[in-house]
C-alpha cells in the first residue's frame, strides 16, 4: 500500500498546500488502505512510503532499517543560492541525506527533475498535482458588468514582485473598469502598503484562508495570475513551479489573464490569455488584454474554459493522478529504481 508521511498531520483539512496537492487529493482517487499517517511505525513491511516536506533523516533510516521502501518527494527547490548558514544547516544539509538514501524520488514536474538531476544527480519519478477546485460551469458574462473583479492568489512571494501601485495606474490611464480582489499569507503588511487604493476602493487584500479564497474565486469575473522573475535565481524557481493555481482557476469556471515563465503553465496556453514574459512584465499589457477579454464573444471564453476542463479532468483528475501514485508499487515495490 501506498502510506504517505507527514510528521504532525492532524488531519485538519485543510493543511498546507504541498500536504494537500501532494497526498490529501490524490488519495480521493486511490485505495482506501492508501492513506496519510503521522507516524513511521504505523507503516508495515510490504508498504511504500512517500516521505513529504519536514521528514527527517532518521525517519527515512528507521523505515529502511525495517525493510519498508521510501520514496522522496520533492515538490519545490530548496537549493537556493543565497540562504543564511542557519538554512544550510537547518534545511539543505538533512534534505541531501533523504535524497542521497531514499529508495526513488519523486517530483512534480520536468522543471524540478532537472534542478533534482543537477544538485543531486540522481533521475526522479514525475507525478504531476492533481486538481483540488470543485468543477464549477463558466457563465461568463463580462459586457454586463459596470466593473470586472479581478481576483489574484497565491503566496506573498508572488504578490510583493508586483508593482501594483504601477499596475492600476496604467490600467485606469487606458480605461479600464475594475476591483482587484488579493489573499496571501502575511497581508497585513501590504493592507499597510496600499492603504490608499484600499481606501479608493481599487482593491481589497485578504489574509490567506481556504474557504475565502475559493469564495472569492466564485465571486470574481477574471483570475489574474501574474508571474515576474526579477533575477536568475527567481526565474529558475519558477520554472520549476506546479500549474496548480491555473489548473483550480480554470476548473473553477473562470477566465484567467497570466504570461509566460512557468514550463508547466504552458500546456494550457490554449485555455488562458498569456501576456509577455516573467523576466519584462508590461502592466499596460495586462490592462490591454482584460479589455479584450470583456469585448470577446462570452460563447467563445465559455468554450474555452470548458476545452480547459476537459484537459484537467483527463491529465489532473485525483483519479489519473491517484492512479500514478498507486504505480509507484510497481516501480519501487516490487523491482526497484
Amino acid at each position: 500500500m501506498i502510506k504517505f508521511f507527514i510528521p504532525g498531520w492532524d488531519n485538519n483539512y485543510p493543511n498546507r498546500a504541498s500536504f494537500r496537492f501532494r497526498a490529501l487529493v490524490p488519495l480521493k482517487g486511490m485505495r482506501p488502505e492508501d492513506k496519510i499517517i503521522n507516524d513511521v511505525k504505523q507503516a508495515n513491511k510490504g508498504d511504500v512510503v512517500i516521505l513529504a516536506k519536514k521528514t527527517r533523516p532518521e525517519d527515512m533510516f528507521y523505515l529502511k532499517s525495517v525493510g519498508i521502501k521510501t520514496v522522496y518527494d520533492i515538490c519545490d527547490n530548496r537549493w537556493r543560492k543565497y540562504v543564511s548558514p542557519q538554512w544550510i544547516e537547518r534545511v539543505i544539509k538533512p534534505h541531501n541525506v533523504i535524497c542521497a538514501n531514499a529508495d526513488a524520488i519523486v517530483t512534480t514536474c520536468p522543471g524540478m527533475q532537472m534542478l533534482i538531476r543537477k544538485h543531486i544527480g540522481r533521475d526522479s519519478i514525475i507525478i504531476p498535482d492533481p486538481v483540488e477546485a470543485v468543477k464549477e460551469e463558466p457563465r461568463v458574462a463580462l459586457k454586463s458588468k459596470r466593473f470586472v473583479k479581478v481576483f489574484t492568489y497565491g503566496n506573498s512571494k508572488h504578490f510583493m514582485k508586483v508593482y501594483w501601485n504601477q499596475l492600476i495606474q496604467n490600467w485606469i490611464d487606458i480605461g479600464v473598469e475594475f476591483k482587484i480582489y488579493a489573499i496571501l499569507d502575511r497581508s497585513k503588511k501590504y493592507k499597510i502598503m496600499y492603504k490608499d487604493q484600499i481606501e479608493k476602493g481599487r482593491m481589497e487584500i485578504h489574509e490567506y484562508d481556504f474557504k475565502k479564497q475559493y469564495e472569492l474565486m466564485r465571486e470574481c469575473d477574471i483570475v489574474f495570475l501574474p508571474i515576474i522573475a526579477n533575477s536568475m535565481p527567481n526565474l529558475l524557481d519558477i520554472k520549476a513551479k506546479s500549474p496548480n493555481r491555473i489548473i483550480d482557476a480554470i476548473y473553477s469556471g473562470k477566465p484567467v489573464i497570466t504570461n509566460n515563465g512557468v514550463d508547466t503553465w504552458g500546456n494550457f496556453r490554449r485555455f488562458a490569455d498569456f501576456v509577455g514574459w516573467a523576466r519584462k512584465v508590461d502592466y499596460t499589457s495586462f490592462g490591454v488584454a482584460i479589455k479584450a477579454l470583456i469585448n470577446r464573444p462570452k460563447e467563445e471564453i465559455n468554450k474555452r474554459i470548458l476545452e480547459g476542463q476537459r484537459y484537467i479532468e483527463d491529465n489532473h483528475s485525483p483519479e489519473v493522478i491517484g492512479k500514478q501514485w498507486i504505480e509507484l508499487e510497481n516501480k519501487i515495490g516490487r523491482t526497484g529504481f
